[in-house]
């Protein structure tokens, strides 16, 4: 590929607002002019263009600025002064007939976003394939992506252009670089970054398999599997004979120590668990009596606290708490006698028959009759005058006021209604019934009628209500109302009362007192009460200790204490015999199962092993075949380096002429003649350094570089007049082929290299970049 560079233009692009450079068909280009005039911007230009990004720049942002800073105001690359243009870089390459215009383009308005101004950020200047060097046409179908220049180019010409077509100002970065590292940096030029991409996937496989075999979790499995085999060996039991299954709780949950099924897999903390739970039921068999005593006792005590409100009652109440039903009987009756009574105080005025029907006592034939006379009275009552009604009730009214005040005060002579003093009491029930007889008469007929009628209406209605105070005078001793009353308060809970004195009564416990309201002495009663249930305890003859839990133990396994009674020791015998039967049977079938495990995880663990060992010998291999490979490429240019170090340093004082020690392909080291073990590097001058690094470029340029383009950024900075008269010579001579690009700040050396090589019938041409730089 003999691709050269013909014209190169630049714009907006860090000094230049636009530039343009004709090469021609010049072998050697001189950018001449004082520091600070864009030599190296050209150079940075045409990398940017051929790579996608600048190196020196790259390493410069690593090593300099902050990693998480993301914007910055201004871009590194954009010259804002052009007027805001796009920034553009062109290049037409010629070979032969053949034209390639290609061109890196980024808007201005790009820019214009701080994001976007990362020193390291090269994504937004595309590449493009413009059909002529004029042309401006960054459309999406002349856009190139990066690879395309390795297409044109070369495999590997971006990664390796650093080392085989450009060489910065000053020395070549790989020379100030580890020896064990300087192969690693050369490793796209070898050609051996495949096989070490495998070398680390060989690596990351291999570093898996030893995570995999020295994993935490498996191999602590695989110590808890041998300790449980160790274990279930030493506590196996000789074989034992079969055990019938026999279910000895009774509880609505069956504890596991009683199921059929023990073990699903072997546990010697449940194994321990079961036989703990039947010990324990075998420890409390010689002591049913004491447990039957204490739950006899602690029954007595839990009966008085859980009837406390009921004994109570029964203290305060005693022999009288059946009496309710026989009160309420004779409360019912008192009230319908005093509901008759005072249907009679109200008067046979008014009476009417359904009240005259409730009443009591009515002689044969007499109901009917009376109903006849309230239907007379209602009648006379129509005829009469309002007159003759008042009269009537107030009759009524006097005959009542009379018999109350009779009732009240036998002996009194004052009258109940004016006061007047009369000589007894006989001369004023004279006087009020004269009184009477004289309103009477001054009635019509129908009015004597109604007021006579009412009379013997109010004096059949006296007889009832003569039986009816003489029963209530029967009845009024025999209602106890307080009684009655305490008893109705409780009456929802005298069931549950009543059942607990029969109780008491089947235990010779009698309550034979009578009601009372006296706090005090309720008290009392109720301790009684409470004292003759304690007599009722019996004594712990035995004395013997009950174990801690003893109740739990029981109610865990039994629903009720007569089974736990009802149990024998020869059950429990039989039941830690099928634990043991059925631990033993778990135990052979764990242990097999462990050592199946065991032998699975040891398995997969050789395998692994074994794989691996695989995986390092693959490694190994490739790293010695990557050693040989890369050995072999050193040797490629071990003597072109010799001769070319041989030329540009002809005055070093410990040989003339370096070599280059592969040791094996591991490293890249640089020797002088006395074979010392240090780099030459470390022994040697600025201006010996600076002439190493161009031999060594030389020399990979001469041996691996497809494309013959070289660019020297100001090689003279270091070397004196014969390092540049001998690199001038080795240029025009060996590499008169390539196309070379040399920049340089003093006139006389960049003049003495033209002259040489036009001595060699090469062509060349200068641009002055200080008057360029006017000019634009």
């Amino acid at each position: 590929m003999n691709w050269q560079i013909s014209k190169i233009e630049v714009s907006s692009f860090k000094a230049f607002k636009r530039i343009y450079l004709d090469l021609g068909e010049s072998s050697l280009l001189t950018l001449d002019g004082p520091n600070g005039y864009g030599k190296t911007s050209i150079f940075d230009a045409i990398e940017l263009l051929l790579t996608g990004q600048i190196n020196r720049i790259q390493n410069l942002f690593s090593t300099l600025l902050t990693k998480n800073k993301r914007d910055y105001a201004d871009n590194l690359f954009w010259n804002n002064r052009s007027g805001e243009n796009d920034l553009c870089i062109k290049i037409e390459f010629i070979n032969d007939d053949q034209k390639l215009v290609l061109a890196r383009h980024c808007p201005a308005a790009i820019f214009k976003k701080p994001a976007n101004n990362r020193a390291d950020k090269y994504e937004n200047f595309k590449l493009y394939e413009l059909p002529e060097f004029e042309s401006s046409d960054f459309t999406k179908s002349n856009l190139r992506d990066n690879k395309f220049l390795d297409k044109v180019f070369g495999k590997n010409f971006r990664e390796n252009f650093s080392f085989l077509n450009y060489l910065e100002q000053g020395q070549n970065r790989l020379l100030h670089t580890r020896v064990d590292e300087r192969k690693d940096k050369l490793g796209n030029l070898f050609n051996i970054s495949d096989i070490e991409a495998e070398i680390e996937n060989c690596n990351t496989i291999y570093n898996k398999f030893t995570r995999y075999i020295n994993n935490p979790e498996r191999t602590g499995k695989a110590l808890s599997l041998k300790e449980e085999i160790a274990s279930l060996k030493s506590t196996l039991q000789a074989e034992t004979n079969n055990v019938e299954y026999k279910k000895l709780s009774t509880t609505d949950v069956q504890p596991i120590w009683d199921t059929e099924t023990l073990f699903s897999t072997y546990s010697a903390a449940d194994h321990a668990a079961y036989q703990e739970s039947v010990r324990k039921i075998i420890a409390l068999l010689p002591l049913k009596a004491t447990i039957k005593i204490r739950v006899h006792n602690e029954a007595i005590d839990a009966y008085i606290e859980r009837n406390e409100e009921s004994l109570r009652s029964l203290a305060q109440f005693g022999k009288d708490l059946n009496k309710l039903d026989g009160l309420e009987a004779i409360k019912k009756r008192i009230n319908e006698l005093e509901r008759s009574a005072a249907i009679i105080k109200r008067g046979a005025s008014i009476i009417k028959v359904e009240e005259a029907q409730s009443l009591p006592n009515w002689v044969d034939g007499r109901l009917e009759w009376f109903e006849l006379q309230i239907e007379s009275r209602n009648s006379l009552r129509k005829k009469s005058s309002a007159n003759a009604n008042f009269v009537t009730e107030l009759e009524r009214l006097k005959r009542q006021l009379i018999d109350e005040h009779k009732k009240s005060y036998p002996d009194e002579q004052l009258c109940p209604l004016c006061g007047t003093d009369w000589e007894d009491h006989k001369s004023m029930v004279a006087a009020i019934e004269e009184r009477t007889k004289q309103i009477s008469e001054s009635l019509s007929k129908d009015g004597k009628d109604l007021v006579d009628l009412i009379a013997v209406m109010d004096a059949e209605l006296k007889l009832i209500d003569t039986h009816i105070q003489d029963s209530l005078k029967v009845l009024n001793p025999t209602f106890e109302p307080k009684l009655h009353a305490e008893l109705t308060k409780i009456k929802l809970r005298l069931p549950a009362i009543t059942q607990l004195m029969e109780k008491l009564k089947s235990n010779d416990i009698q309550c034979t007192d009578s009601f009372t309201e006296n706090d005090d002495v309720v008290n009392e009663r109720l301790e009684k009460l409470k004292t003759n249930l304690r007599n009722k305890k019996q004594i712990e003859v035995d004395a013997l200790a009950l174990p801690e839990g003893w109740r739990e133990t029981i109610n865990s396994a039994f629903k009720d204490l007569q089974d736990f009674y009802i149990i024998t020791a020869e059950d429990l015998r039989d039941k830690e015999l099928y634990i043991a039967f059925k631990a033993n049977e778990s135990q052979n079938a764990r242990l097999q199962t462990c050592i199946s495990d065991l032998k699975h995880i040891e398995k997969e663990t050789l395998s692994a092993q074994k794989a691996q060992g695989k995986i390092k010998k693959l490694r190994d291999t490739l790293k010695e075949t990557e050693q040989r490979y890369t050995d072999q490429t050193i040797s490629a240019i071990e003597l072109i380096f010799h001769i070319y170090s041989g030329r540009l340093i002809q005055n070093y004082q410990r040989g003339l002429g370096l070599f280059i020690e592969s040791r094996e392909g591991t490293q890249l080291r640089f020797l002088t003649a006395e074979k010392s073990e240090h780099d030459a590097v470390m022994s040697m001058s600025s201006g010996q350094v600076s002439a190493l690094s161009l031999a060594f470029f030389l020399s990979l340029n001469k041996v691996y570089a497809k494309v013959p383009l070289i660019l020297i950024d100001d090689p003279s900075q270091s070397l004196d007049e014969i390092n540049v008269a001998s690199l001038t010579d080795l240029l025009r001579c060996e590499l008169k082929h390539c196309q070379l690009i040399v920049s340089s700040h003093e006139d006389d050396i960049s003049a003495y290299m033209r002259y040489r090589f036009n001595r060699a019938g090469l062509k060349t041409s200068s641009l002055n970049m200080q008057l360029l730089a006017k000019e634009t």
